[in-house]
Formats: C-alpha cells, structure tokens, sequence
C-alpha cells in the first residue's frame, strides 16, 4: 500500500468544505470576511493596570486573529468553492461520456474513483446535493447525497465477475442506523445475490443496476435529441383525428407493429392520436 502524502492544514481544510456545494462555499467566504474583519478593527484597551493586563492580551490576540484571518480564512472557502465547481464539472462529464457510448464497456474500462463521480453525477441529475467521500477512507460510504434535510449513503461496487453480497448490504444498513440516514443505494456493475435482495427489502436500501441507470440517464437525452429532429408534417400528412394538429410519418419502435409505418401527431405526447398507413 502507498503511503499516504502527509497534507497541510490548508490542504486538509480544502478537502473538508470541497465536500459542500461551491455556491455554499461562496457564501461562507463572504460571512467570514465580514465577521473576521470587524474583530480586527477592534479597539484596544489600555493597559491602566495590572488587571486589565490579562483583557489587553485578549483584545490583541482576537485582533490579530481577525486580521490575519480575514484573508486567510475566505481563501480557504474560495479555493474549497473552485474545487467542488470543477468536480462537479467532471462528473457531469463522465456522465455524459458515458451516455454517448452504446455499450457498458466504459464502465468497466473506468476508474474507481470516476465510477463514483459518474454515480454521483447521477444523483445530482436527479436533485440532490452530492460528495464523495475522501480516499481510502470511506468506512463503507462513496458518496453521500442530500435532499432538503434527508441524507442518503451511496455504496459504489463496480467489481465485474463477483455478485454483490448480503454482506455489503447488511453493513450498509448498520451505517445508516449509526449515521442517522433516511436511506442507502448500493450502485453495482455486477449482480446482486438472492440473500442481498432479500435482506434490503423492507429496509429503505435500493439495490441499483449501474447499467440500467445509465440507460435511464441517457434515455432523457434521447428523448431530447429525438424532440429535436422531429420531422415537419409534409404537405400530404393528414389531421390529427384527436386535437386536429397536422399528423408526421413515423416509424413504430416496438409492439406487434415494430417496423410498420404510421401516422402520428406532431404534438405528440400532449396528444396521442394515430392514423394508420394503409
């Protein structure tokens, strides 16, 4: 195992509030700022006696505290802010790359670390505040995602030959209790046992396909490339027999009619309405 690299306290601190949303980031620079600059503007007492040696001392520390820490501290929130924006970039990313592929092989192909981004990439896509966790320090959590004041753990699994065990899952669950989660996916390339799936049940853990997520992903991109081409009625197409809309050629996908040529509306799916090509 490599050594670790041994990491400053600015180093450790950036890695801290990486974690939360850049624009959170932002706003706590701004706080601290304002707070940290008027304790440095604070007067000094003088020091008339003995007694009031020991508040002199005080009001100095805390001044030079809010004077050096008022640019110290906000830079540490704004390097934090840029850290968590380009993460954030990078799993969008991914996750676009991955959607544009026709196969699962990326899934595969991809780190570890890129897997949870990819995963993590996901939740956000579907409203939630998203970060990783450290490292080689998980303690059996990749990503947490948040949702207003409910906080979900996500386990990432992207072994390829071996099934997810009812042991991954059980561990999962002890987390949740000691966390105080409301609940926990486990994202795995590979399936789950029968034991695993039993023992989720019931327990608020979903047991997620990586493959099937994706498709879910870029089903919507699909959706939005296909509105996008979506061909003009041509000056035969008849009127929608529904709303009256003009009617567009299309070709049907699946069903007992896979391959066969219809006429559909062109305001589709406000209006289904169907007209078939004789």
């Amino acid at each position: 195992m490599a050594r670790r690299t041994r990491k400053s306290g600015f180093d450790d601190a950036v890695e801290v509030f990486s974690r939360l949303p850049w624009y959170v980031c932002v706003g706590l620079a701004v706080f601290a700022y304002a707070l940290l600059h008027q304790l440095s503007q604070i007067a000094i007492p003088a020091a008339s006696s003995p007694a009031h040696a020991a508040s002199v001392m005080v009001a100095t520390v805390a001044k030079t505290a809010g004077f050096i820490g008022q640019y110290l501290v906000p830079l540490i929130f704004l390097v934090s802010a840029l850290v968590s924006w380009l993460s954030q970039r990078r799993r969008t990313r991914l996750l676009h790359e991955a959607e544009s592929r026709t196969s699962s092989a990326p899934l595969r192909q991809m780190s570890w670390r890129d897997f949870e981004r990819l995963v993590g990439a996901h939740f956000e896509r579907l409203g939630y505040s998203v970060s990783l966790t450290p490292d080689g320090a998980d303690g059996g959590v990749d990503v947490i995602a948040r949702k207003g004041h409910e906080t979900f753990l996500i386990q990432c699994k992207q072994w390829r030959a071996t099934q997810v065990g009812v042991a991954v899952v059980r561990e999962l669950f002890g987390l949740m209790a000691a966390k105080g989660a409301t609940g926990a996916f486990v994202v795995s390339i590979g399936p789950f046992s029968a034991d695993a799936k039993a023992f989720a049940e019931g327990r608020n853990i979903s047991l997620v396909d990586a493959h099937s997520l994706l498709l879910a992903d870029g089903a919507a991109g699909k959706i939005a490339a296909k509105v996008e081409a979506e061909p003009a009625p041509s000056a035969g197409s008849p009127s929608c027999p529904n709303c009256g809309a003009p009617m567009v050629k299309r070709v049907a996908r699946k069903g007992s009619r896979t391959g066969q040529a219809f006429f559909g509306c062109s305001t589709y799916p406000n209006c289904k309405g169907v007209v078939n090509i004789a």
